[in-house]
C-alpha cells in the first residue's frame, strides 16, 4: 500500500507498511483495532499502557492516510527520537520546538505547507500562536494525533491548560482522523477527553494494564535511605529512583555513589546538556541508577528496566501506574516497589495541600504578575511576555509551586494564555556594574567568570539580557557544567540574578486584566480540582494498606474488568522471614555483620536480629571486630 491509496486499508495491506517499513512481522494484539480504526479514518481515543507500543498506533495511520500527520506531543526528547526514527525510515518528519531560530521554523512551516506530506511534531502551545494558526490551516492535515491525551482533562492528573487549544484544530481541518492516546484514564477522564477533542462517535479502546511480569510492593521501612542502598544492593539491572524533589534527587544520587553505586541525579532545575548527558550514559548501561524527580520517563524507549522504586508515596494512581510501567517492558521479571516510613505519610499529605493555591493565593499570584508586567487593571497585552516565577513567589508570599498551579489555573478560566519560553537563560545585575570590576572575589574561576560577564554584559545595567553561555564560557575558560556551577554562585553571592527556561513563564492576558482584589476562579476550576486531588491521594493512601492483590487493586480505579490476582506482588506472595535455618547457613564459618545485613530483606531485619540475640545470649554465636561467629556447641 502507498500513501496515495484511497480504499479502506485491510489489515493484511497495513501489516504489509508494517513489514516494510518497521521490519516488525506483524502487530500487538493490542495495537490492531487502534490501528484499523485510525487508518479507516474514524476517530479514535487508545489506552493502552506504558509501553504498549503507542507511536505505531499513529505512525502507520498517519503514512498510509498521506498528507500531514500532525502530532501534539509535550515531550521535546520524545518527538526528537520519533523524527530520528522516522527519518531513518526514509518517512519525511520535523519537529516544531522551542529552541528553533525564526528562519528555520518558517522552513518547516513551508515544508508542510507546500511538500509532500509527512509528520509534523508540534508542542501544544505552539497551537496559540497566530504564524502556526495561519500556516496550519494551509496543510493538507489528514491524520491528527494526541500523545498523552489526558492532559487535556482538568480531571486528568496531570492537566496542562495549553492542551485546551488542541481542540481547535477539528474547525481547521474537519475531515482529519483523530488519535488520541493515553495509558491512563479514568472513565470521567475518556469521556472529558472525547467532549474536549470534539470526537464524533470515536472508537473508544482500552487495552488491560496488567503486565503479568511486573511485581508490585510496598515495604513498611524504618528509614528511607538504608532502604535505597539495601535496594541497590540486592538488585541488578538498569533502574529508576523515584523521589519527590530536585534537592533530594541529588542528595539520594550522592548517597548512592558513596555506596559504590553507578548513580546519578534528573531533575528539571538540571541544565538540558546534564540532563541529556545523564540520560543516554543510564540508556547505554554506564549508569544502573538514575535519582530523578517525575520530570523523567516520558517517551524514553529503554525495555530492560528492571527495578522501579518509589522513595516517597506518588500523589495518584495515575501517575504511579505510568512510572511503575517503565520498568519490565521487554517482557521479563521486573519490580516496582515503595519504600515507607514513619514520615512519608504526613509528608506526601502535606504535599498534596502544598501545591493548591487558595483563592487569596490566587489573586496575589495575580497581582504580582500585573506588577511585573507593569500592567494597570484594564490594560490589554497585544504579545506575550515572559515573567520570573522566583520574584511573582516572593512578592505573592506563595511557595514556587503554588504560584505556577496559580498560572495553569488561570489559563484553564481563561485569564490568560502560556506560551513557550524561549531557550535562553535571562539575567540582569543585582549590583551596579561599574563597580563590580573592583569587586572583591577571588581571582580563581568565580572571579574569571564575573570579569567574563562583565566583559561580554557590563553595559546592561539595569536592563534583563539574554546570556550567551558558549561565549561567556569559553572567556572564562571554564567547560559548560563548571560555568553553571560558576553563575550559580555569582547568584547565591547576590552579584546577578538569573533565570532558566523552567524559572520563567511567557504569558498574555486574553482580554483586559482582571481586578486582583476581586478576581475569582470559578469553583470548578479550583475547589473541584483540589477536592479530587485529595480523593486520588487518599486512592494511594489505600493502596498502601490494601489486603488484597495491588495489581487488582489498581485496576479498580479505572473501571477496568477486574482479572484474577496477580500472582506476584507482595500481597498475593509475601516475602517470608528467614528461617533458622538460612540464618545458620548466612553465617557458615564466619559474616561480616554488613555483609550479613545485606543478605537480609530490610523488612526482616528485626527478626533476624532478635534471633541473633537469642543465640547469643544461649551462647551459640559471638560478635568479634564487626564479625558474627557460630559458637561451636558440645556434643
Amino acid at each position: 500500500m502507498t500513501p496515495a491509496d484511497t480504499s479502506p486499508p485491510t489489515l493484511a495491506a497495513l501489516e504489509q507498511v508494517l513489514r516494510d517499513r518497521w521490519g516488525y512481522p506483524a502487530f500487538r494484539p493490542s495495537q490492531i483495532p487502534v490501528v484499523m480504526s485510525g487508518a479507516q479514518g474514524g476517530d479514535t481515543l487508545a489506552i493502552l499502557p506504558t509501553g504498549g507500543g503507542k507511536s505505531i498506533c499513529y505512525q502507520i495511520p498517519g503514512l498510509v492516510r498521506g498528507g500531514i500527520c500532525l502530532v501534539v506531543s509535550p515531550l521535546v526528547a520524545l518527538m526528537a527520537d520519533q523524527v530520528q526514527g522516522l527519518r531513518a525510515r526514509g518517512i519525511a518528519a520535523e519537529a516544531l520546538t522551542a529552541g528553533l531560530r525564526q528562519d528555520e521554523a518558517e522552513r518547516i512551516l513551508d515544508n508542510a505547507r507546500f511538500g509532500p506530506g509527512g509528520f509534523l511534531f508540534v508542542a501544544p502551545e505552539r497551537l496559540s500562536q497566530p504564524t502556526f494558526k495561519s500556516a496550519c490551516q494551509a496543510m493538507d492535515v489528514r491524520t491528527i494525533a494526541v500523545d498523552e491525551a489526558h492532559c487535556v482533562s482538568q480531571w486528568g492528573h496531570a492537566f496542562r491548560a495549553d492542551y485546551l487549544e488542541v481542540g481547535q484544530i477539528r474547525s481547521w481541518h474537519p475531515k482529519a482522523s483523530w488519535i488520541a492516546l493515553t495509558a491512563t484514564a479514568t472513565e470521567q477522564v475518556a469521556d472529558d477527553i472525547e467532549r474536549l477533542l470534539g470526537m464524533t462517535r470515536p472508537s473508544r479502546l482500552r487495552v488491560g494494564m496488567r503486565r503479568p511480569n511486573l511485581a508490585f510492593s510496598v515495604h513498611d521501612v524504618p528509614d528511607r535511605h538504608a532502604a535505597v542502598i539495601d535496594w541497590g544492593h540486592r538488585t541488578t539491572g538498569s533502574a529508576i529512583l523515584y523521589v519527590r524533589s530536585r534537592r533530594e534527587a541529588e542528595a539520594m544520587a550522592a548517597m548512592l555513589q558513596a555506596h559504590g553505586f553507578t548513580a546519578a541525579p534528573y531533575h528539571a532545575g538540571m541544565s538540558r546538556s546534564d540532563r541529556n548527558d545523564h540520560q543516554e550514559q543510564w540508556i547505554a548501561g554506564k549508569l544502573r541508577i538514575l535519582a530523578c524527580t517525575t520530570a523523567f520517563g516520558m517517551g524514553i524507549d529503554k525495555a530492560d528496566v528492571r527495578h522501579i522504586a518509589h522513595a516517597h508515596i506518588p500523589e495518584s494512581p495515575e501517575g504511579y501506574i505510568q512510572e511503575a510501567g517503565r520498568a519490565g517492558r521487554d517482557g521479563q521479571k521486573a519490580e516496582a516497589m515503595v519504600f515507607v516510613d514513619a514520615r512519608a505519610v504526613e509528608e506526601a499529605a502535606d504535599q498534596v495541600l502544598r501545591q493548591w493555591p487558595s483563592h487569596d493565593t490566587v489573586r496575589g499570584v495575580l497581582q504580582s504578575l500585573a506588577n511585573q508586567l507593569a500592567m494597570a487593571q484594564g490594560a490589554v497585552m497585544e504579545a506575550p511576555e515572559e515573567v520570573w516565577i522566583a520574584p511573582m513567589a516572593k512578592k505573592a508570599g506563595a511557595p514556587i509551586q503554588q504560584v505556577r498551579k496559580s498560572l495553569d489555573l488561570m489559563a484553564r478560566a481563561g485569564w490568560i494564555e502560556l506560551h513557550p519560553v524561549g531557550p535562553s537563560t535571562q539575567m540582569r545585575w543585582i549590583q551596579d556594574p561599574d563597580s563590580l570590576a573592583q569587586h572583591p572575589i577571588d581571582a580563581g574561576s568565580d572571579g574569571r567568570m564575573l570579569r567574563a560577564l562583565l566583559s561580554r554584559h557590563g553595559k546592561e545595567k539595569r536592563r534583563l539580557w539574554t546570556l550567551d553561555a558558549a561565549s561567556v564560557f569559553a572567556e572564562a575558560g571554564c567547560s559548560e557544567k563548571a560555568g553553571w556551577e560558576h553563575l550559580k554562585r555569582l547568584s547565591e553571592l547576590a552579584l546577578v540574578a538569573m533565570a532558566l527556561p523552567t524559572q520563567r513563564a511567557a504569558v498574555q492576558f486574553t482580554a483586559a486584566r482582571p481586578a486582583a482584589g476581586t478576581a475569582r476562579l470559578p469553583d470548578n476550576i479550583l475547589d473541584d480540582r483540589k477536592r479530587d486531588a485529595q480523593e486520588r491521594w487518599e486512592f494511594m493512601k489505600d493502596y498502601l494498606h490494601t489486603e488484597g492483590c495491588r495489581a487488582q487493586f489498581l485496576e479498580g480505579l479505572f473501571d477496568q474488568e477486574i482479572a484474577a490476582p496477580c500472582g506476584i506482588c507482595d500481597r498475593c506472595s509475601p516475602s517470608q522471614p528467614p528461617t533458622e535455618g538460612d540464618i545458620e547457613a548466612w553465617i557458615g564459618d564466619g559474616i561480616s555483620s554488613i555483609e550479613l545485613q545485606r543478605l537480609v530483606p530490610i523488612m526482616h531485619r528485626e527478626d533476624v536480629r532478635s534471633v541473633l540475640e537469642m543465640w547469643r545470649a544461649q551462647g551459640r554465636v559471638t560478635w568479634k571486630d564487626g564479625m558474627v561467629f557460630k559458637v561451636a556447641q558440645p556434643s
